[in-house]
Parts: structure tokens; sequence; C-alpha cells
């Protein structure tokens, strides 16, 4: 889970910070479409995670916004390097390796930040019973106003036991 200041998250898109200042970024529509908004999440993902140079890659089709206009979900998936694909075919079954991660990101706390949560499998892993733990522990993010004491909680239910969850508070 991850809280993004979403003035940075623009400006670090290139935004000028004057044409940000006085905008009401309570909505995804007025951050961004749904998919820069989901690229630009991906790219802050990618630049704080290390070791890896390549890039995730929002799969468009999974691109989608609540009716409240305050929660975005999307799926990314990333190529990881492999060393000798000709080894990986054989223990595997395959010459390539993905990641896929998908990502549910909320204004719920109308304070200037988007919560995002990320889960992500090998592409492999992802397409069975692992996958849909993912997917069920995903979906099942919220982000609850605290009231008038400002603080943002988490939920994330647990489907299986592969996967860690908590209640988390954020002032």
């Amino acid at each position: 889970v991850e809280r993004f200041p979403i003035r940075v998250l623009l400006e670090e898109a290139g935004v000028a910070p004057e044409a940000i200042r006085e905008a009401e970024l309570n909505r995804i529509e007025k951050i961004g479409t749904p998919q820069t908004v989901a690229e630009l999440l991906a790219l802050r993902r990618d630049r704080d995670k290390s070791g890896s140079s390549n890039r995730s890659v929002v799969q468009k089709d999974t691109v989608k916004v609540s009716d409240d206009g305050k929660t975005l979900s999307f799926a990314l998936r990333v190529q990881i390097d492999v060393q000798k694909p000709e080894l990986l075919m054989e223990q595997m079954g395959v010459s390539e390796l993905y990641r896929d991660t998908l990502g549910k990101a909320t204004l719920e706390g109308d304070d200037g930040f988007i919560m995002a949560v990320f889960g992500s499998a090998l592409e492999t892993d992802f397409r069975g019973v692992d996958g849909v733990a993912l997917r069920d522990s995903v979906e099942s993010f919220r982000a609850l106003k605290g009231g008038s004491s400002g603080v943002v909680s988490l939920k994330l239910t647990c489907i299986s036991h592969i996967f860690v969850c908590s209640r988390v508070s954020f002032v």
C-alpha cells in the first residue's frame, strides 16, 4: 500500500505547479484521464523499485473508474529479464517471464493524496488459484475516511494465507 501526493505526481509528470495550485483534485478525471493516472502511478512505482530497468505497461482494457469517480482499478505487466531462456524453458516451459500486477487507487481521503494498493505475481502463478486470491485481495481494498481527525484508514481483506493483511492508519 502506498500513499502519493497528487500534486507531486503531476509536477513530476511535467505539469506546472501554478496550473494545479487551485485545482480541485478530488476525482480521478480531474487529475487526468484514467489511463494517464494509471500510467503516473505505474511510473512512480517503477521508479521506487530497484533492480529492474523494464517499465510496467498499463493494460488499457483494464483501466476502470468507479461511478463516483474516486476509485481507479487497473492492471500492469512487466517483462522480467531472463539470463538463460533455454534453462527457463527446460524448467518452467516458458522462454519469457512476465509479472502481472493489479492496482487499485482511491481518493477517499480528500486530502490531496491518492492511496494505492498493488498486488503482483508471475504470469504463470497469476493464471492459477494464486491469481484468484490476489485479485480478490486487491479488489477488497477500501480506504476509510476517519472523520474530523484527518486519519485515513484502509482495510484489505485476506482471501488466502499467502497474503499478509492489516489495518493501517495514516495521519
